[in-house]
């Protein structure tokens, strides 16, 4: 038994999943997909953790607003196979937006703010000699990536349907 779904219009065929309804509904898939089919999921992964939107998921006939959760994935080869964890969008967030959209402008300048003045000491510290370029990387100073809201948790392991949860050490319950 399998269960057929479409991530904006990608058809997929889940050989084992999980639902779970808490304060938000979520589905966990395992599927094995083609290496174009990969690209295409990864690119809406990183569309939607670039710009915090969702994406839509159809499971039999209804159609839920959803974002990516933890992803883990396994390459074998000509394919790879993909596990997911899909969590319904929860529309407070997107009234929260609107409403604390002036809040979040001023967070994200006071972050930049924040990043330049750090910039700023490191190379002060750093051309006065107080702070070696191995001291900042071993700090955590320097080689800082862009903070994404919303990202999702993205990971490579030998098969995705014989890894292991690192907090109960016990295989997926996924179906």
């Amino acid at each position: 038994m399998s269960l057929h779904l479409l991530i904006n219009g990608i058809p997929l065929q889940a050989y084992k999943w999980e639902e779970e309804q808490s304060d938000q509904y979520m589905l966990t898939i395992n599927v094995k997909l083609t290496r174009k089919e990969y690209r295409k999921l990864d690119k809406i992964r990183e569309c939607s953790a670039k710009n915090g939107e969702g994406f839509h998921v159809m499971i039999a006939d209804y159609v839920r607003p959803m974002r990516f959760g933890k992803i883990i994935y396994s390459d074998h080869g000509d394919f790879v196979k993909w596990r997911a964890t899909l969590v319904e969008k929860d529309k407070t967030k997107e009234l929260k937006k609107f409403y604390g959209k002036q809040e979040k402008e001023d967070l994200a300048d006071t972050v930049i703010k924040l990043k330049r003045a750090n910039e700023k000491l490191l190379s002060l510290l750093q051309d006065k000699g107080i702070l070696t370029s191995g001291e900042a990387k071993e700090a955590g100073l320097e080689d800082e990536t862009d903070l994404v809201a919303d990202e999702a948790d993205l990971f490579q392991v030998e098969d995705i349907d014989f890894y292991l949860d690192g907090t109960d050490n016990k295989q997926s319950g996924v179906h």
